[in-house]
């Protein structure tokens, strides 16, 4: 096992307040600088397409939506749990790349329906096999049904976390990607 800087931080709260149990910064240290890393790798990942985080979460929402490829922004904004100016700006952003088009929504021609443009559609098809196998990489330390464990452990996390929190259950927000 290797000593990391969360584990320093133990140590330091265990010599200085013996009488706390700092275990939890065990875990929710490592997740934060695991988040920390994640982005970074993600935004060097991104950067040669011309895209950001938050713009990779706009095309894959839109892309995992189905034909049309397409939804509402106020729908969109709740999938990728932003507010509606964050939404527009990234759309408008995406727009200029030629990556999403507005489009009548055909029930209410009053609203705009952003759609992934033909190229949109190729760039998030080929980044998502490759972010993919990045992230299967990452996690290939794991034994055979380790994963799924994994997961199991961090979806009872989150809904704790929730629940405490009085976030609810997550319903209607999505998970990025």
């Amino acid at each position: 096992m290797t000593f990391d800087r969360v584990d320093s931080i133990l140590e330091q709260w265990a010599s200085e307040r013996p009488d706390l149990d700092a275990s939890p910064i065990g875990i929710f240290g490592r997740i934060s600088r695991i988040d920390r890393l994640f982005e970074q790798s993600m935004a060097e990942f991104l950067r040669p397409h011309g895209l950001t985080l938050g713009l990779f979460d706009v095309l894959a929402a839109l892309r995992r939506n189905g034909e049309p490829f397409q939804a509402k922004p106020s729908d969109l904004a709740a999938m990728t749990m932003l507010t509606s100016g964050g939404m527009t700006g990234r759309l408008d952003q995406l727009e200029n790349l030629n990556l999403v088009l507005r489009v009548p929504d055909p029930d209410d021609r009053r609203v705009m329906m952003a759609q992934l443009s033909p190229q949109g559609r190729n760039l998030i098809d080929r980044l998502m096999g490759e972010h993919l196998e990045r992230e299967r990489d990452r996690l290939e330390w794991l034994q055979t049904g380790e994963p799924e464990e994994f997961a199991g452990y961090l979806r009872k996390l989150e809904a704790s976390l929730r629940s405490l929190d009085g976030r609810g259950d997550g319903a209607g927000s999505e998970s990025p990607h």
